[in-house]
């Protein structure tokens, strides 16, 4: 096939419930982002039958690496790790299909991330999106053979709003729902400051996620809940709820009851627990929440409205 100069967007995501028992089957709510990555794909002027990809963050290159177009095999790079990695999912891309790249001579690929990759809002799952659509294949088969994690990032990734997402006998089931709180002046995303590595936290927690049908029927339904309420207080009990029930499953203390003791709100992890961002309540001014944040040394915070991918903006 011969190579257009192309082009692709994929959204980050934040995943407000069902963390770790996704992974069984429970119903997770996540909502897309208006941070991403793009990618863009040219044909070189001088074919040397080299895939030549450059990684840009924030205007910065942070990955840099060549392959060979044939076998996606690395041939120089500034991080190995990453290369092997993405050398998998070139390779498994290629294999869903090979036309794409039949007849190319030579390619440079750029991808763009709009965020700080510190922030753990899916670099890796809005690169795993973008590649499957460049090669005209489906992201979630593309995930699926290159990831062992649930997948509702890579869902979350070409979706245009929320999404339920649930796996049925190890297969995505992928619902768009509304959710559009009447509260969501109430709503601020925080970061703790760390990157979180979901993969591994999935790994350490795995023993304490087996035997949990009541645990996962009731987060499934905290996930409709979350999304039918128009009340502020009842939403903040939905949530207490769900962070109550996962720091049982854990073994783990909350974060309200660590980092954010005494907060006049709820706190509610994202994703794995421990790092990334967390979803809080709060009613006063974004002015205040700023103030208090600076007393535990947190600096980055997002108002919901601010954030959340919404249609037609």
């Amino acid at each position: 096939m011969k190579l257009k100069n192309l082009s692709y967007y994929s959204s980050g995501k934040f995943l407000i419930s069902g963390e770790y028992l996704v992974l069984k089957g429970a119903k997770a709510l996540a909502i897309p982002l208006k941070f991403g990555q793009t990618i863009q794909i040219t044909s070189d002027s001088n074919p040397d039958f080299i895939l030549h990809w450059k990684a840009f963050a924030q205007n910065q290159v942070w990955f840099d690496a060549e392959f060979d177009i044939s076998n996606f095999e690395i041939i120089e790079t500034n991080d190995l790790v990453k290369a092997k990695t993405l050398s998998i999912i070139l390779q498994n891309a290629n294999i869903l299909n090979p036309k794409i790249l039949q007849g190319s001579k030579g390619i440079t690929v750029e991808t763009h991330v709009d965020f700080n990759l510190n922030w753990g809002l899916g670099s890796s799952s809005t690169l795993i999106a973008n590649v499957a659509q460049w090669f005209q294949t489906d992201p979630m088969l593309l995930h699926f053979k290159t990831s062992s994690g649930s997948g509702y990032d890579v869902a979350c990734a070409t979706a245009e709003s929320p999404i339920f997402y649930t796996l049925q006998s190890q297969r995505p089931l992928i619902q768009k729902v509304g959710f559009v709180p009447g509260f969501s002046q109430n709503l601020y995303f925080v970061y703790l400051g760390k990157k979180q590595q979901s993969q591994q936290s999935i790994i350490d927690f795995s023993t304490r996620l087996n035997g949990r049908e009541t645990e996962i029927y009731r987060i499934s339904e905290i996930s409709g809940e979350l999304t039918s309420t128009q009340d502020l207080e009842e939403f903040e009990f939905f949530l207490n709820e769900h962070e109550q029930i996962m720091s049982a499953v854990l073994g783990l203390p909350t974060v309200k009851e660590t980092t954010f003791a005494g907060f006049p709100g709820s706190v509610k992890s994202l994703g794995a627990w421990g790092g990334d961002f967390v979803l809080v309540t709060w009613r006063n001014s974004y002015k205040d929440l700023k103030k208090y944040l600076e007393t535990k040394y947190l600096e980055t915070a997002f108002p919901y409205d601010e954030i959340i991918l919404k249609l037609n903006t």
